[in-house]
């Protein structure tokens, strides 16, 4: 099995999982990391809308939970037959953890359907060395 098919399948086991009540809207997102482990992860909402959690966010808490810092690619599956790309902040916690080759897949329930580099999703992005400007 591939990456990209081991990270899609374990997105969508999230996705599957992911507690939506309100929105009616399932996001699931794995992330490869530089160890070669898969982090998953669902979003979860709370009645009051502002506490509840993306996919993308569990799935990088779950990789730094373990100790890695590196992703190597991520996939995002949504419901719908729209691509979803990540949130804004969703794209800034992707890049906080990615490198030039990082890729973003972006899937529905029936697979990965687009793919791009973090830069093309976030061009002009807040980096670390924008702290000290």
């Amino acid at each position: 099995m591939s990456n990209q098919d081991a990270l899609f399948n374990t997105a969508l086991a999230c996705y599957n999982h992911a507690y939506a009540p309100y929105s009616n809207f399932a996001v699931g997102a794995a992330v490869l990391g530089s160890n070669g482990k898969i982090y998953g992860g669902c979003n979860v909402e709370n009645v009051s809308y502002p506490c509840g959690t993306c996919a993308e966010a569990g799935a990088i808490a779950a990789m730094n939970a373990d100790g890695e810092r590196l992703i190597k690619e991520i996939v995002v599956v949504a419901s719908g037959t729209d691509l979803i790309t990540p949130c804004g902040a969703c794209l800034q916690r992707i890049f906080e953890f990615s490198d030039s080759s990082t890729l973003v897949h972006l899937a529905t329930t029936d697979g990965i359907k687009k793919s791009y580099k973090i830069a093309e999703l976030l061009p002009v992005s807040f980096a670390e060395e924008s702290l000290r400007k």
